[in-house]
């Protein structure tokens, strides 16, 4: 027993000195890679909504197919989610990101050489298994590596950057109509689809797995080397006495307890869980519906194919600023005033984009669901990571994950033709205005504040947190010796 005590307490050692390290050049890199995991990914499924665009015309699609084309690679998304999660629990982050970007930038450039729509869709949802391996993992892991304070906002520019990445295969999208037939025009992207094949040699040489998934695997010798080489970049003292009082108690409560998949649905993570994904279900639903069917929606206002897939860009441009002033602001504010400040914003932007025409109002909602609707996901996303132990994190951020997009990317998305033909792109704004309002209260009304703390104490069981409040002043995260 004193040999376990003494082992978790260099744990918490290290992770105090590590949530005290500034943003330093290694993390810097870090943030860079994943930022690129995440553009890569933003590519492969960003092509969908300019192949469908092309598609629609030229093989004649029904609104079914059109749904079934739009859904596929999400299926496949969550689907891979759920042995992704268990991998990355139990072999690692690191492990996880190469064999998900390896599998769907093959599988992507498979894409182009189809001959029709059940192959396309089969092929659609084998990628997305890949992808769904990949789409958590770089806020699952910047939850784990970054400064205490820093959280949202570094995730806030990562995001921002694979927001914004959805320009690319818009662009792509709309020279290659330009550039080539109608035949051969939707396969482009897919070829392009090879360029992230060449992410996986920085990878598998620069990235480091998570510190605190090797301090679980009781590599600590591992985790040390790598604090140290951070401390002397941010010219700190390696400090073998920080503790934080509060992290170590989540600790020595932690070692007793092996969570399996079930632990999930039982209280308090099943609460924790059914908040986060309602709230980031309503940020998803806006997303797909903009991404796969943007370019649609707006050529019915009377733009043409190229234009619309331009201005879709643009909107995806806009988001990535929103994204990175949302992760200042929730890393100062708070995440939950934050996060109800952006849904009731974009909610406006969706009411009035469906209720008004005219050219002003059409680019202040424009503006409003881009930046605030688009933009929400940093604190979306980096609260579901904040809401579950180490020991069971990458399970939770993937279960949540895997359910929010089966209810937006599988469940809307498949109706969504439908109600395009039925009642048009305004009741469908509308009808997301009200979806993002429902959808939010649940963290308005119950989410828990999670800034400025350590991820174990954000993540800790709520049974202990009479006992951790015993131990902590109310600058509680704060090391102390």
């Amino acid at each position: 027993m004193a040999q376990t005590v003494a082992h978790s307490e260099r744990d918490e050692n290290l992770l105090a000195r590590l949530d005290r390290i500034p943003l330093t050049k290694t993390v810097i890199g870090i943030l860079i890679l994943l930022s690129f995991v995440w553009l890569a990914e933003a590519f492969d499924i960003g092509i969908v909504g300019p192949v469908i665009t092309v598609l629609k015309t030229s093989w004649h699609l029904s609104s079914g197919q059109v749904a079934l084309l739009g859904v596929s690679s999400t299926l496949g998304v969550v689907i891979g989610m759920i042995p992704a999660g268990i991998i990355a629990d139990r072999y690692g982050r690191r492990k996880v990101a190469l064999l998900g970007i390896g599998a769907f930038s093959v599988l992507t450039i498979l894409g182009a050489f189809v001959t029709g729509l059940d192959q396309l869709a089969a092929v659609r949802f084998l990628a997305g298994i890949g992808e769904g391996a990949i789409l958590p993992m770089p806020y699952l892991f910047l939850s784990e590596f970054v400064h205490t304070k820093r959280r949202a906002v570094t995730v806030g520019y990562a995001n921002g950057i694979l927001t914004a990445a959805y320009l690319i295969p818009n662009l792509a999208g709309a020279w290659a109509i330009h550039a080539f037939a109608a035949d051969i025009s939707w396969r482009i992207p897919f070829l392009l689809g090879a360029i992230p094949l060449l992410l996986l040699i920085p990878l598998a040489i620069w990235m480091p797995e998570s510190p605190r998934f090797l301090l679980k695997r009781g590599r600590q010798d591992e985790v040390r080397r790598l604090v140290e080489h951070l401390e002397d970049e941010a010219k700190l003292a390696h400090d073998t006495t920080l503790v934080n009082r509060r992290v170590m108690t989540v600790i020595h409560k932690g070692a007793h307890h092996t969570p399996t998949l079930r632990t999930l649905l039982r209280p308090p993570y099943l609460n924790r869980a059914l908040v986060t994904i309602s709230q980031l279900t309503g940020a998803l639903i806006l997303f797909y519906i903009l991404l796969v069917y943007g370019p649609t929606i707006l050529m019915s206002r009377g733009l043409g194919s190229d234009s619309a897939i331009i201005d879709t860009a643009l909107m995806m441009g806009t988001a990535g600023i929103g994204s990175i002033v949302q992760g200042y602001l929730a890393d100062r504010f708070g995440r939950r005033s934050i996060l109800t400040i952006y849904y009731l914003l974009a909610a406006i932007g969706c009411g009035l984009f469906g209720l008004f025409s005219t050219p002003i109002l059409t680019l202040i909602a424009g503006f409003l669901t881009a930046f605030f609707g688009l933009g929400v996901f940093p604190v979306a996303k980096i609260s579901v990571a904040e809401q579950f132990p180490t020991r069971l994190r990458g399970e939770g951020v993937y279960f949540s994950e895997m359910t929010a997009r089966v209810l937006s990317g599988v469940v809307t998305l498949s109706f969504i033709p439908y109600a395009l033909a039925a009642f048009g792109n305004d009741a469908i704004f509308e009808g997301i205005a009200i979806a993002l309002l429902v959808l939010a209260l649940p963290v308005v009304l119950f989410g828990r504040e999670t800034a400025h703390m350590s991820v174990e104490e954000a993540g800790t069981d709520l049974r202990f947190d009479a006992l951790d409040s015993e131990l902590s002043v109310p600058e509680a995260s704060a090391p102390t010796r």
